[in-house]
């Protein structure tokens, strides 16, 4: 269960048969205050809102790419969720350049969802397993920095200024479980074995 203030969600679908039955399922969560319904991304009506969460469809996020990248960027949506019919059609590679590292089948049953939307909270990136695969394999023909997520880097960064796991919680509003969670990920990503090895790395990789 998820602890702190109630949090805003807005579903941007234009799939009316589908986006109500999520917003029935996603409101009966405790952590969830609101849902909102829009079946078009209108810029101005997100930034007034400023949701805690962001769901919306694939073909939406495509065609507003920079946009979201933008919101993520100034921090004006922190948590973004695509959702997709078939995964053989959904272009991660294009998302994932925009901080986007969470994506929900359209037809998710209520256990799903509130995995998804409690794991995007906390700063997981939440796929399926196949998906995670295909995405790792991917990013590891780029630099080892393009790998990480934008909370992995975070993270890393804060190691690499000294801190303590206990800080870098308190710092980044996490457990301290989710922190090390994170830093299993980094080493596993970059091929390090400690803290100081996953730093080294990290800035040789974005060393102009």
């Amino acid at each position: 269960m998820m602890r702190g203030h109630k949090k805003v969600v807005k579903i941007i679908m234009s799939y009316a048969s589908i986006v109500f039955g999520l917003k029935h399922i996603i409101e009966q969560f405790e952590f969830i205050e609101r849902v909102t319904l829009s079946n078009g991304l209108e810029p101005c009506a997100v930034e007034r809102l400023r949701p805690d969460i962001l769901l919306l469809e694939d073909t939406i996020a495509y065609a507003h790419a920079q946009k979201l990248a933008e919101w993520k960027s100034s921090r004006v949506v922190d948590h973004i969720i695509v959702l997709y019919d078939k995964d053989k059609d959904l272009r991660v590679d294009e998302l994932w350049k925009c901080h986007i590292v969470s994506y929900l089948p359209f037809h998710s049953n209520p256990k799903q969802l509130m995995l998804a939307l409690e794991g995007e909270l906390c700063g997981f990136s939440v796929m399926p397993v196949h998906m995670a695969k295909q995405v790792e394999v991917s990013q590891s023909l780029r630099s080892p920095s393009s790998m990480l997520t934008e909370n992995e880097q975070q993270v890393l960064e804060q190691v690499a200024a000294g801190r303590t796991n206990t800080e870098i919680a308190r710092m980044m509003h996490l457990s301290v479980r989710t922190v090390e969670t994170h830093l299993n990920k980094i080493y596993r990503k970059l091929g390090a074995r400690n803290r100081v090895e996953a730093v080294c790395k990290y800035i040789q990789s974005t060393a102009p």
